[in-house]
């Protein structure tokens, strides 16, 4: 069997709807796939405020599926539920006229595509691409919803019910050494039991790089949103994801506090169109916050730190964290999730952390899932018994910012080297549907 076109199942994809990474990388694996000759079609819900595409491939084809108005206001369970519905019916449209060698969900978002399409005839292999571990509360879904999932997980049951799984070898490495909380534990069994059936396919993030530009700029651009570095003192530590809890908030504003004695400058990034106001408290703290930087502008912006702080409570794939490796950042991270497949890059430098310390994370996020990933109430219960952690990044930082004779300034970084094509996720991912599912 030679791959000649998939259909994509995805709730973002830039630059048409873009709420966060998953966005930039669906597109980038989409890239992959028309780059090695494979036609891609990616069906996505048409919003009012759904972008024009520019730069398509004659082989990348977007197809925007009619949402309702009122499902705006539904819960976001709903309303992917209902786009899934949608996907499916679009899917069994598209086999009259074309033929697809594979069907690929997306994230919680297109979990309940791979539910729904589970109990009907197909002949082209599921694939379940699980971008994280949000396993969103099923309470909302309809009672005859409910009643078709396998589990009372959504994540899980996508997991039982996909022909094959991609996920990274660090989320498979928590599942097997530790004990996850309650909420998580179906999924856990899930992911287990498909490993263990040859359903996963691992892929990392560094599988998902755009090419580095030769001679990269590290000057600030003039009338863009860096202009606000100008008024940072140097030097400075960047946090570059998105600026929630579950992404190491709470953890990089209690680390800006104690450095402030260190005349350590800690930068952060609003979301886009941030409010003047926030809830969150960390708005207050000794943060130095930038505009939302379009992703040419994120580069420059690491490519002046001292290094980069990415002290995530899960992570899926670590995207962030393997972009700020191939700039030649110094990258401080958290070892959770898919940040365990950057531990032999250069400019990686973790911070260790013990197995109950990856396990209290865990339950952290447990927590963070039933209430919202950016809930400070949830992190504020947690701050004293992650304290000691913190101290950690507090040493880790001091360590890559002062050089050895007491000075300041960064580490010396090393070049990152090209990653084997073989690695990305297209190859990787077109090879396992060639071979099949069970393999």
């Amino acid at each position: 069997m030679i791959v000649k076109s998939v259909t994509m199942i995805s709730w973002e994809l830039d630059p048409f709807y873009t709420r966060g990474g998953a966005a930039y990388a669906i597109r980038r694996l989409a890239n992959q796939l028309t780059g090695l000759g494979i036609e891609t079609r990616v069906l996505l819900p048409d919003w009012p405020d759904t972008r024009p595409g520019k730069d398509l491939t004659p082989l990348l084809m977007p197809m925007f599926l009619k949402m309702r108005a009122e499902l705006r206001r539904a819960p976001r369970v709903l309303q992917c539920s209902e786009f899934c519905r949608a996907a499916l019916e679009a899917v069994e449209q598209i086999r009259t006229s074309a033929e697809s060698d594979a069907v690929i969900a997306h994230g919680d978002e297109g979990a309940m595509f791979i539910i729904l399409r589970s109990g009907k005839r197909s002949f082209e292999p599921s694939v379940f691409w699980l971008h994280s571990l949000y396993d969103p509360p099923i309470s909302d879904l309809s009672k005859n919803q409910r009643q078709i999932l396998p589990s009372g997980s959504l994540l899980a049951s996508a997991v039982m019910m996909a022909d094959i799984v991609v996920t990274s070898t660090g989320i498979l490495k928590d599942a097997r050494e530790f004990e996850w909380p309650d909420r998580l534990k179906e999924l856990q069994k899930a992911l287990t039991i498909a490993s263990a059936e040859h359903r996963v396919l691992t892929v990392e993030s560094t599988g998902c790089l755009p090419g580095v530009p030769k001679n990269s700029q590290n000057q600030l651009i003039p009338g863009s949103n860096l202009e606000n570095l100008k008024n940072v003192p140097s030097p400075y530590v960047l946090f570059p994801c998105r600026p929630s809890v579950d992404k190491g908030l709470g953890i990089f504003a209690a680390i800006a506090e104690r450095l402030r004695a260190d005349n350590i400058a800690c930068v952060a990034v609003q979301r886009p169109a941030q409010r003047a106001k926030s809830e969150n408290p960390s708005r207050n703290a000794f943060i130095y916050w930038l505009p939302w930087l379009a992703q040419d502008e994120l580069l420059v912006a690491m490519r002046n730190a001292a290094c980069t702080v990415l002290p995530s409570i899960t992570e899926g794939f670590g995207l962030a964290a393997a972009e700020s490796i191939s700039q030649g950042v110094a990258t401080l991270y958290q070892q959770v999730g898919g940040h365990h497949g950057l531990q032999a890059l250069p400019n990686a430098l973790p911070v260790p952390l013990t197995t109950s310390e990856r396990a209290h994370l865990y339950g952290l996020w447990s927590e963070l899932i039933g209430i919202h990933p950016d809930s400070w109430p949830v992190w504020t219960r947690h701050e004293i018994s992650l304290s000691p952690l913190v101290d950690k990044w507090v040493e880790a930082i001091r360590s890559v910012v002062y050089r050895a004779n007491g000075g300041m300034g960064s580490v010396k970084n090393a070049h990152f080297p090209e990653r084997p094509v073989e690695e990305r996720w297209a190859n990787k991912l077109r090879r396992r549907i060639e071979v099949g599912p069970n393999v």
